[in-house]
């Protein structure tokens, strides 16, 4: 889903590193990264850095040749530091890193990675601090919001912001304008209508904007819940966990690691989705999700979906110059949680070093010239965390969309503000047993979608008592 961005960008300048030997790197194969990585022969004094690329991003064949690419052009640039380059398969990368610090043979940087990437690799990563205050690195070129992300969860800050992609919310111009409807906020604090702009604006509008086959509205007498044709809202690519952070912040599992948790902004969320959708009708249910009428579950390019709570790689799912039902569109900040700010369920790409590595100065050099590198940044994708990078990708983005959304202008800013209010904890924050949660708490967002009648605190009991058997289970066998 973030595939648009990477034949996007090309606009933006590259970085290039002037050469000055001839010294070529080759990624090892996902074989030879199961056991001793072959180190290349190098000039007396200097020092080899292994970069491990298969967490995130990165195993696409454009990103392998633009990697391949810079560690050419950055290893002839100089004689102080060798990056050597492996790559993995991003089905294998996780046994394979995971291998590798056993076998006492990790690599020094990871990247670039996600928090979801990061999951099960507690206490791995170097706290940074230290290598950027010896370097001098400058972080007031980052908001310090996401310079914040990236230091949660007691390990200290463990990466730099790079590339993101903000939560925000889609709304259809179009139907806004059947209704008469003003714009939704673009600017964290504006009001909406003359009313302060919170989830409950958005059920307020939500419903304003249903109607059914008869044209009746979900605030009509004689409206048909079971012959809906348009939509109030949406959350088409976010999964429970995700769609609960924008409510706030929040994790399954408490600060000790051994208890299972409902956060009450989670509480309210899931009450509010669940009324959403079968008390009020402005949220598709799951049927109405996986129909034709919605797309089969690419519910916003059916045109029929108002507003869409979504992140920035999600544009590309809008639709094509061959089949887009949407013609104008805009994007507005999340709505208020009950602290009065927006809670944004925030991706963010990053690269880590390895704690034990042997020389984290010099793998934090290598780090800071690969994330400088804007040719990695366009074949990578997603918005430039550094703030003087972002209008030439906002500029750019608008060119590609051109051709499909003609006449149409993004109201790019947006990303900008909710950039500034990440969900801490993160919505993919690691837990014990993390993968058997996940299961869990999808089951428990497909019977919300499927079952009218639900007792929302009882199922959301029923998912505690869950998660804690399964934070039980790790404590009882590590490896689980």
């Amino acid at each position: 889903m973030r595939g648009l961005r990477l034949i996007t960008l090309a606009a933006i300048p590259a970085l290039v590193l002037s050469a000055c030997s001839s010294t070529e790197a080759t990624p090892t194969t996902a074989a030879e990264s199961q056991g001793a990585t072959p180190t290349p022969v190098v000039q007396p004094g200097t020092t080899v850095v292994r970069w491990f690329v298969g967490l995130g991003s990165g195993t696409q064949p454009n990103q392998i040749e633009a990697q391949k690419t810079f560690v050419k052009n950055y290893n002839e640039s100089q004689s102080k530091i060798y990056i050597n380059l492996e790559i993995v398969p991003n089905a294998n990368a996780y046994d394979i890193l995971k291998t590798e610090i056993a076998a006492d043979n990790a690599p020094d940087i990871i990247g670039p990675v996600g928090v979801r990437g990061r999951n099960g690799f507690s206490g791995v990563f170097l706290d940074l601090t230290t290598e950027i205050e010896k370097a001098n690195y400058d972080t007031s070129k980052f908001p310090q919001a996401l310079v914040d992300f990236f230091n949660q969860g007691g390990e200290g800050q463990v990466g730099l912001p790079y590339l993101i992609y903000p939560a925000y919310m889609f709304y259809n111009k179009d139907i806004f304008a059947q209704q008469s409807l003003p714009d939704l906020p673009a600017k964290v604090g504006d009001q909406w209508n003359g009313e302060d702009y919170t989830w409950d604006t958005i059920a307020e509008i939500g419903k304003m904007v249903t109607v059914d086959s008869a044209g009746k509205k979900s605030t009509d007498a004689g409206f048909n819940k079971n012959d809906i044709v348009q939509f109030g809202f949406d959350a088409q690519w976010w999964d429970w966990r995700r769609l609960m952070s924008a409510f706030g912040g929040g994790s399954l599992v408490a600060d000790d690691n051994k208890t299972a948790q409902i956060p009450a902004a989670w509480v309210t969320g899931s009450k509010w989705y669940y009324d959403a959708m079968w008390k009020y009708s402005f949220a598709p249910t799951g049927k109405y999700r996986s129909s034709a009428l919605l797309n089969q579950g690419t519910t916003v390019s059916s045109g029929r979906i108002a507003m869409d709570a979504a992140n920035g790689w999600s544009i590309n799912s809008y639709g094509t110059v061959d089949n887009s039902k949407i013609k104008k569109w805009d994007m507005a900040v999340l709505p208020a949680t009950e602290s009065g700010k927006p809670s944004g369920p925030l991706d963010a790409d990053t690269f880590t070093i390895i704690k034990n590595s042997e020389h984290p100065s010099e793998a934090f050099e290598a780090m800071v010239a690969i994330m400088a590198d804007k040719d990695l940044q366009i074949v990578y994708g997603g918005t430039p965390a550094a703030l003087a990078d972002q209008q030439a990708w906002f500029d750019d983005f608008d060119a590609t969309l051109a051709d499909v959304f003609p006449g149409n202008q993004v109201t790019w800013s947006v990303l900008q503000e909710m950039q500034n209010y990440p969900a801490v904890p993160s919505h993919e924050v690691d837990m014990p047993n993390f993968l058997k949660i996940i299961d869990l708490y999808n089951a428990f967002y497909t019977k919300l979608q499927s079952q009218d009648g639900l007792n929302v605190d009882n199922e959301l009991n029923q998912l505690k008592a869950d998660v804690q058997k399964a934070v039980d289970e790790a404590a009882a066998s590590p490896a689980a």
